[in-house]
């Protein structure tokens, strides 16, 4: 198995816009090929930070998720609202 757990810190107010599109790229990629789970959470603590727990049945599996399209638009469009 491979498996994530990812924090993202985003600009203080942004968090409803990431997860107004989170639940069709959830929904796209729990359909993929190798895709055990995939969900988003906001921390109880920072209302500004996500976690994203991922997991797949392979590597292999993981990086055909990274080259969908549905991954390649949430991230590009994550990017406009985290504090890098």
């Amino acid at each position: 198995m491979y498996k994530f757990l990812i924090t993202i810190k985003l600009q203080p107010g942004t968090r409803d816009k990431i997860l107004k599109a989170a639940p069709e790229v959830q929904k796209e990629t729990r359909a993929e090929e190798g895709s055990i789970f995939y969900d988003f959470f906001t921390c109880t603590d920072d209302p500004d930070r996500l976690a994203f727990i991922e997991c797949f049945t392979s590597k292999e599996a993981f990086e055909l998720h990274c080259e969908q399209d549905h991954t390649k638009k949430l991230e590009h469009f994550m990017n406009s609202f985290t504090n890098h």
